[in-house]
């Protein structure tokens, strides 16, 4: 890649809210940004008949819809099929993206290996949020960080949260096990290369399992602290108990498929029911 970077921008849509607006309207602020490809999930009548107008009169806007809920790793290969440039990014339809962000970030896929990036998410005050850059996955991780009993620096061992947002903010980009599909950037013969997202994830964990697989395919995968969003939270009408049966389906999923067997699906097994019983409580108390 060489010159001004051309980006596909792939957002996938949930009846997210009035968000969305201000996401889409910062992505065309890009100037890199020569695409963007809203994969409609679901959201109201009048909701999709104002997006369709807009794809009319905006030429860079494209509306995939008609498809139903598909889940987001499904849906976003579905946008990058539809994508022509040759850089890929994927915005979560609740983030608004400082215009220079992608471009930044595309930058650091110009490598003979494949690249992610993962940028920083921010809540509306400017810190940073959990999940843009996290270690890896473990069934012993995720009992340490839905327990809480997750510390941060290298020197909590074994202890360490999964999560890094507790731990000073780098000042350049890092290699890091696993960044947020909330923001990120990558080339996409690299991307299709290892495949894509998995699709039998409906909603949760495919970004760690891509990041996994980026390693394991001899790439690897960066967080750049620079290239900034700001995450406004709390605009999606999914009910919260299916978005945390969605998420302990897909970490039990991860865990299963890269477990060494059989001792690793007798872990699986075992925390199953500790995991389940931490995302009930995450329900309850949120309510």
């Amino acid at each position: 890649m060489r010159g001004e970077a051309h980006i596909s921008a792939i957002v996938v849509s949930y009846y997210t809210g009035d968000i969305l607006r201000l996401c889409l309207a910062n992505l065309l602020e890009s100037p890199s940004c020569v695409e963007i490809i809203l994969v409609d999930n679901g959201n109201p009548d009048g909701v999709v008949t104002e997006l369709s107008a807009w794809a009319e009169a905006e030429p860079r806007l494209k509306l995939i819809t008609g498809h139903g809920n598909i889940g987001f790793g499904r849906a976003c290969n579905l946008g990058a099929k539809h994508a022509t440039s040759p850089i890929l990014a994927f915005v979560n339809p609740d983030c608004v993206v400082e215009p220079d962000a992608l471009a930044q970030m595309a930058l650091l896929t110009d490598a003979p290996r494949p690249v992610l990036v993962g940028g920083c998410i921010c809540d509306p005050q400017g810190l940073e949020q959990r999940g843009a850059r996290r270690g890896k996955l473990s069934v012993w991780s995720a009992c340490v960080s839905f327990s809480g009993a997750g510390r941060p620096g290298e020197q909590a061992g074994i202890w360490r949260d999964f999560n890094r947002n507790r731990e000073p903010l780098p000042t350049s980009p890092i290699e890091t096990p696993v960044v947020s599909g909330a923001l990120m950037v990558t080339r996409a013969d690299a991307f299709w290369q290892l495949g894509g997202f998995d699709e039998a994830y409906f909603l949760h964990v495919e970004d760690i399992d891509l990041c996994h697989r980026y390693g394991l395919g001899g790439g690897k995968v960066i967080f750049d602290p620079s290239a900034r969003a700001t995450h406004i939270g709390g605009t999606s009408q999914a009910a919260s108990w299916r978005v945390e049966t969605a998420k302990l389906q897909s970490f039990l999923y991860y865990f299963w498929k890269f477990a060494r067997p059989p001792f690793g699906h007798i872990s699986v097994i075992l925390v199953a029911p500790v995991l389940a019983l931490a995302i009930l409580l995450r329900v309850i108390i949120s309510k």
